[in-house]
């Protein structure tokens, strides 16, 4: 027998061979190829095709174009996001549901919003969470003029309108919410709550065939559109916190791992969001990300980085290239606030490692100079900073009432340490919202309160607690007290275009530090 392997070829052609049969299955019929994905807009006689490599899709004229999602693709798709974006195509092809599932964080919703936007798909979305019922997702009853309907929501709207629904958090939801979703998921059909019967277009079709459709809508039979489809978003449990998937629901989708994007494309897109920063500084920054999201540092019991928020804490050094890196790490993961003794270590040894220790020797914004209506941008403010020997100047959004200057408020007295810390407020705010964390009696509301009176917002406090429901947010559901507020608060964006600042007080529930 070696003798024959020898006379066709040698022992190492034929283990690479046995290899790549092997692995043809899993890495498809390209084998060991690696092949770029290109995205591409074809216009025809018979409408217009999204192509992305190989595979084609036809698109349709929406007919609610307002639930169409906007602005999220970008000019340059990365090749892993085209890959992604690939296997959606090919799923939503077949007719099959897919579960999104990664890490903490928005990319996950942001590829199903990217594959949405490029197919031109109304989307139904519900974000899950612990007081989800399923009343939530099949109906609702509510009373009008005496009289009680049912009012169809997100799952039921999906299913007849041929919309795509978008389910995030699915470890979030209580094991008894999700599983009246199963029927629909694999077989498109589902009693509602108002007697109406959801069917498969396949099944209903062929009723139809036999009977009229008034006999149909007396049955009151309804036929579920050949275009629904389902994405659900969630985290790996158990290693993040939440409700493991039931195998019997789990078997109803197409799973597909998305972890954070390579070190490559998160490199390019880190260069793009600064192009003033030095690139081996955006280098550091990056591997200090990517190791602090590692298994090894998930061993050690540390959380994971904030990896989305490296694009705009590069905007704020494009703009502060003095700024510390270790300050800048300090505001996107505060590890002095969150972390013990052995975790502070832990990532002052990675800090050090990658050259990021440099808190004491780069200046910091000691104080806000001057805050006045930008000219160029409505709802805009022009701020300066001074930072060491240097005046900075940069805009930051504003809201529409009149900008107070800064020091000039008789009930909020000045420290360095608050001057300090609004400066870094006013730097956050150029390009996200912000977090603040400290004990308790600190002066968090008050240097919110001096933050939003300096730019010109007015403030909605919400006082959160460790069983406060998410129904109390929505207007129509919320004590009498919070459906006022949600409806003066509507009065004033619909006629004055007012922006408001969410000032919550949180002691007991989990804290997510954001830039």
């Amino acid at each position: 027998m070696h003798s024959q392997i020898l006379c066709k070829s040698t022992a190492a052609a034929v283990a690479a061979r046995r290899m790549r049969n092997i692995l043809g299955a899993v890495l498809g019929r390209d084998g060991w190829t690696w092949r770029s994905h290109e995205v591409k807009l074809l216009s025809t006689s018979s409408g217009d095709t999204v192509t992305i490599g190989e595979i084609s899709y036809q698109l349709k004229t929406p007919r609610s174009p307002e639930l169409v999602p906007v602005k999220h693709i970008s000019d340059s798709i990365p090749q892993t996001v085209a890959q992604h974006l690939r296997w959606i195509m090919q799923k939503d092809l077949l007719g099959q549901d897919v579960f999104l599932i990664g890490p903490p964080g928005p990319l996950r919703r942001s590829i199903a919003m990217q594959y949405l936007e490029l197919t031109r798909r109304e989307v139904e979305y519900v974000a899950l969470s612990r007081d989800t019922t399923e009343t939530d997702l099949k109906q609702r009853r509510e009373i009008r003029a005496g009289t009680a309907f049912y009012i169809d929501q997100c799952a039921v709207r999906a299913a007849t309108e041929g919309r795509i629904l978008v389910l995030e958090g699915l470890e979030k939801a209580e094991r008894n919410v999700l599983p009246v979703l199963n029927n629909l998921l694999e077989n498109r059909e589902m009693q509602l709550e108002d007697g109406r019967f959801l069917m498969s277009a396949e099944r209903y079709d062929k009723l139809l065939q036999d009977h009229t459709k008034e006999e149909l809508d007396a049955w009151k039979i309804v036929r579920v559109s050949e275009d629904f489809r389902v994405i659900a978003l969630g985290l790996p449990v158990p290693k993040y916190k939440g409700n493991p998937l039931d195998p019997p629901l789990r078997s109803r989708f197409q799973a597909r791992d998305m972890f954070y994007l390579p070190f490559k494309d998160q490199l390019e897109l880190l260069y793009t969001a600064g192009p003033n920063v030095a690139a081996e500084r955006v280098s550091q920054l990056l591997s200090l990300a990517t190791t602090l999201c590692s298994q090894e540092s998930s061993t050690l019991g540390l959380p994971d980085f904030p990896m989305d928020n490296l694009p705009p804490a590069l905007q704020i050094l494009n703009v502060f290239p003095m700024l510390s890196s270790q300050q800048l790490v300090q505001r996107l993961y505060p590890y002095n606030s969150i972390l013990g003794k052995e975790g502070r270590t832990a990532v002052e040894g990675v800090l050090s490692r990658f050259e990021l220790l440099d808190g004491r020797h780069q200046p910091a914004p000691s104080d806000v100079l001057s805050v006045s209506s930008s000219r160029d941008v409505e709802h805009h403010a022009d701020v300066t900073l001074r930072v060491a020997d240097k005046d900075v100047t940069f805009q930051v959004p504003a809201g529409t009432k009149e900008l107070r200057p800064p020091h000039s408020s008789p009930a909020f007295i000045s420290t360095p340490s608050h001057a300090q810390l609004l400066a870094e407020m006013m730097q956050s705010h150029m390009v996200k919202d912000m977090c603040l964390i400290g004990p308790k009696g600190c002066g968090k509301s008050v240097i919110a309160r001096e933050f939003a009176e300096m730019l010109g917002y007015s403030i909605e406090p919400v006082m959160l607690y460790q069983f406060v429901t998410c129904d109390v947010m929505k207007e129509g559901s919320a004590p009498r007290q919070l459906n006022q507020l949600g409806e003066r608060r509507s009065r004033q964006t619909a006629h004055s275009g007012e922006r408001s600042i969410f000032l919550t007080e949180d002691t007991s529930l989990n804290r997510s530090p954001l830039i």
